[in-house]
């Protein structure tokens, strides 16, 4: 019963302190007695007596968790005290439930009855199962219910997962260590090197590349069959056409404070487009703090060094886990001492030297060109030698719009039998041609593109479209299939540009999001990809291929809330009906951009739980391994054969050999060939002469036990499973004889 309570102490202790996290104020007291409480069924001896004290424990649990009063009693009679316990049974369950996932955490325990209950409960049941199996000499599932118990409650607040791992692993550590050692000196050393396992395995994890990268959100839990809300979102923002899919729960990245007008949000560019898809493939600029205005590339116009044309945003991070500096247009000056050393990239692009975590504030200065219609339309397509590489595809260059002779240039290279990508997409710019062939000027084919996908060609918005084979993904989509989200849409686009001649890149980010008050609130249904096309004097300018995605106040593009301002540009050649009928207003779910969802920057507890765990297991097989070697640092004959002799016994004990600690060489021999089927008098006759031999056999059996040790033990492992000689590594039963 003392070693029981002793091995399940340490675990309840920590399981209720994790738990304890998720309030404030905490009620330390009822959580200790809740602990105290499951612990109580596992000191009983017998096993029926243990879960038929289950029950009333659980009883008191639960009336302590709604906070009844004594004269509460008077409702045990009659059917009102059934009545009773149901509905506040019923309310721990929904109501409880629910509150966790739409009360911010920590709550107050007094305003949320049902969720202080259901919390206690928590605690009686990860304790009272961790004592059971403790109570049942069964330390590894218990091991495993402490790191679960532990970890739960930990991925539902802002804390370090590294910490909360070093936590879990030395509960769950504490019980093995209670239940294996017979002494209080020895339980000291071992609580000593335990302690050392675990700081050394919080630091490894903290330092290794894997342990940063989340494995499992276990905040995705949710018991009533809706998600989390998430405690961080990550994007990988390069082209990705293979289908997305979002939880239905919106998680709030960024809050923006200052613009007045719908802005796209801008993270990177992707700037270069070859094997089928766009890829972020930018140029560092300058690397330095973040604190100062950013260096402008030949593209930026003279507009953009105006200060009083700056556009002024200050950012909070709210769950967004990435590196890039998000900002509307381009960021021209930037204020975010706690950044640290950012990289300045080519197109305007900002990076912190790692994700920006939750809470981070900064503050960013843009410049965000809004010309007329006419204004673009009047732009020359007149594109500075910078603007080479906005124009090319799989590593060439085509010829500029309204290049003398552009025609037969773009025909040569597209019917290169040298060449295969070309010709793969031939279909695109045959396409492009009807589409815009007419256009006047750069603008005129960029609007009609724009209109033609969001109206006009017969496109619909899908989240899973069909999977391309054999045929290029956005190939599939313009001439096939018509199905897709914002990737397809933006990366088409800006490849047709490209084909056109108009220097053109896919941006990625988010839509302006929802504004409330002064802030713009953005969530990871924001995310989104649309297309920049460069005009001179005007630098990038914003479009949208995407259906229903209208949310920037651009009055230039069809993706704008005035269609009629388009409309005054009064082409020819351009369906008025398609202006007037296009669809503005947002579509909710549109041209999401992020395939990734994880636990903020910090590596998520799974992960964590998993690192320390190797590297304990590590530690634990290393450090045998140094102490065996440390025997044998000795010219005694005598104690080397003595050296051996403990190894082998060590090594039956791994295995789960009972070894008396009074074992003679013979029986080590005769358990040997009973236990492993293997015969160690080889080993026995050098070890006995060793040990006890004269002075020269002695030392010439040393030199044959180490020998016969190794042969043997090879042989050993040989007719072992892996998850044997798996389990002997790293098993503590061999410093059972060190420490008794």
């Amino acid at each position: 019963m003392r070693r029981t309570l002793a091995a399940s102490a340490v675990p309840a202790l920590v399981i209720a302190g994790a738990w304890l996290a998720l309030e404030a104020p905490r009620r330390t007291g009822e959580a200790i007695l809740v602990a105290a409480l499951a612990l109580a069924p596992a000191l009983f001896p017998r096993l029926w007596q243990r879960v038929l004290a289950l029950a009333p424990a659980a009883a008191v649990v639960v009336w302590i968790g709604l906070d009844a009063k004594v004269w509460d009693l008077r409702l045990l009679g009659g059917e009102s005290s059934f009545t009773y316990a149901r509905d506040r049974a019923l309310d721990v369950g929904s109501i409880g439930i629910g509150d966790f996932y739409g009360v911010v955490l920590p709550f107050d325990p007094g305003g949320h009855v049902e969720m202080h209950a259901l919390l206690l409960l928590a605690v009686f049941g990860f304790v009272a199962a961790v004592a059971l199996f403790v109570a049942s000499r069964r330390p590894v599932p218990a091991a495993a219910l402490t790191v679960a118990g532990v970890g739960w409650p930990a991925t539902l607040v802002d804390e370090g997962a590294v910490a909360v791992g070093a936590l879990a692993l030395a509960a769950a550590l504490s019980i093995f260590l209670a239940l294996r050692v017979r002494s209080a000196g020895t339980l000291a050393v071992g609580a000593v090197v335990s302690a050392l396992v675990v700081a050394g395995a919080a630091w490894a994890s903290s330092a290794t590349t894997f342990a940063q990268q989340a494995a499992l959100d276990w905040k995705q839990w949710d018991f009533r069959g809706l998600p989390a809300k998430a405690l961080g979102v990550r994007f990988v923002w390069d082209a990705n056409y293979d289908g997305i899919s979002f939880p239905p729960t919106e998680t709030v990245v960024l809050e923006i404070e200052g613009p007045e007008r719908a802005q796209y949000w801008r993270a990177s560019t992707l700037d270069l487009f070859t094997a089928d898809r766009w890829f972020e493939q930018l140029d560092p600029t300058l690397i330095g703090d973040g604190d100062r205005e950013i260096p402008l590339d030949a593209l930026a116009p003279s507009a953009a060094r105006d200060k009083s044309r700056w556009l002024d945003q200050r950012v909070l991070v709210k769950a967004l886990v990435d590196d890039h500096v998000v900002a509307a247009g381009t960021p021209v000056a930037l204020s975010a001492r706690s950044l640290g050393t950012v990289f300045y990239l080519s197109g305007g692009v900002v990076r912190a030297r790692r994700s920006l975590s939750p809470g981070t504030r900064y503050r960013v200065w843009s410049y965000t060109p809004d010309p007329s219609p006419s204004q673009l339309r009047d732009a020359p397509a007149r594109y500075p030698r910078a603007a080479t590489r906005y124009l090319e595809v799989w590593g060439a260059p085509f010829p500029s719009f309204g290049t003398a002779g552009r025609e037969e240039v773009v025909s040569q290279l597209l019917s290169d039998l040298a060449f295969g990508p070309y010709q793969d997409y031939s279909p695109l710019y045959r396409i492009a041609r009807r589409v815009a062939g007419d256009a006047r000027s750069p603008y005129e084919a960029v609007l009609a593109l724009e209109s033609w996908f969001r109206r006009g060609g017969g496109f619909r918005y899908a989240e899973q479209p069909p999977r391309s084979f054999g045929v290029a993904p956005l190939v599939q989509f313009v001439t096939e299939t018509k199905a897709g989200y914002c990737q397809h849409y933006a990366g088409a686009m800006a490849l047709m540009l490209r084909l056109l001649g108009v220097p053109s890149r896919v941006a990625v980010g988010f839509t302006s999001g929802t504004r409330a008050g002064d802030t713009w609130r953005v969530t990871d249904h924001d995310a989104h990809a649309w297309v920049e096309v460069w005009f001179p004097g005007y630098g990038w300018v914003p479009f949208d291929p995407t259906p229903g995605r209208g949310t920037f106040s651009g009055i230039y593009s069809f993706a704008s809330e005035n269609a009629q301002a388009v409309e005054a540009l009064g082409r020819g050649n351009l369906d008025a009906a398609a202006i007037q009928d296009s669809p503005f207003g947002r579509e909710p779910s549109a041209g999401r951009t992020t395939i990734v969802t994880s636990s903020s920057r910090r590596p998520s507890l799974l992960t964590v739980v998993l690192v320390l765990c190797l590297v304990a297991g590590a530690t634990i097989g290393t450090s045998k391994w140094l102490v065996r070697r440390a025997r044998y640092l000795t010219s005694d004959p005598r104690r080397v054969a003595s050296a051996a002799r403990r190894e082998l016994e060590g090594f039956l004990r791994d295995q789960r050999v009972p070894v008396p600690t009074s074992a003679t060489l013979d029986d080590l021999g005769r358990a040997f060939v009973q236990e492993i089927g293997l015969d160690a008098r080889g080993f026995v006759a050098a070890a006995a002469g060793g040990r006890f031999g004269p002075p020269d056999l002695s030392r010439a059996s040393a030199r044959d036990v180490r020998r016969e040790l190794r042969t043997l033990v090879r042989a050993a492992r040989r007719e072992l499973s892996a998850w044997a000689r798996l389990r002997g590594f790293v098993s503590l039963r061999s410093l059972r004889g060190e420490w008794q």
